[in-house]
């Protein structure tokens, strides 16, 4: 699991559509895509369920949003703390 998979995967997440994730994130669709995909691989679970509007997070991937988020909010605060 990659720190990248975790930002593309809260922010599929925290907009309900690849596509507007993709958009918030400056990556092209396809390579999110894929970036989920190679993320569900490597846990072996599905993270989320897709639908005609956009994609809701299974059991597995709420569990995985609220651990990734807290992941990333302890990294930007390290950051922040380093070069303070």
């Amino acid at each position: 699991m990659e720190f990248k998979q975790l930002r593309h995967f809260v922010a599929v997440v925290e907009s309900g559509t690849l596509s507007g994730a993709s958009l918030v994130l400056h990556i092209t669709q396809p390579a999110l895509t894929r970036s989920i995909k190679n993320l569900e691989a490597q846990l072996q679970a599905e993270l989320f369920e897709r639908g005609s509007r956009g994609v809701t997070p299974t059991e597995a991937g709420t569990r995985l949003y609220h651990q990734a988020k807290m992941i990333l909010n302890e990294t930007a605060r390290t950051a922040r703390d380093v070069t303070a």
